[in-house]
């Protein structure tokens, strides 16, 4: 049995719950905390935090935290790259470098 991609499952997501996605989305959050930063969870996590943000059944308060998230976890994501860490200055989210440009 292989395992879905996150591109396979977006529309799925997408037409779920918005309390299911939450969940998930911390979920995830905690396992990308406990296991060392993949980039791929990083992914899959900034897709929930994006789905959340664009959704018009999330509360307000959510939907705002979400986009704010989604600006953090671009920046981890992008900084997680190789070339990206090298190049960054000052500190991103999780103790990753940050470009300050």
């Amino acid at each position: 049995m292989s395992l879905l991609s996150a591109e396979t499952l977006l529309p799925q997501l997408e037409a779920g719950k918005p309390e299911v996605i939450v969940s998930a989305a911390l979920y995830l959050m905690s396992s990308y905390g406990c296991n060392g930063g993949c980039p791929k969870l990083a992914h899959v996590i900034l897709k929930h935090l994006r789905i959340l943000a664009e959704r018009d059944d999330v509360a307000p308060l959510l939907r705002d935290t979400c986009a704010r998230l989604v600006e953090q976890w671009e920046v981890a994501l992008h900084d997680m790259l190789p070339a990206s860490r090298s190049a960054a200055g000052g500190s991103g989210i999780f103790g990753l470098k940050r470009n300050t440009h």
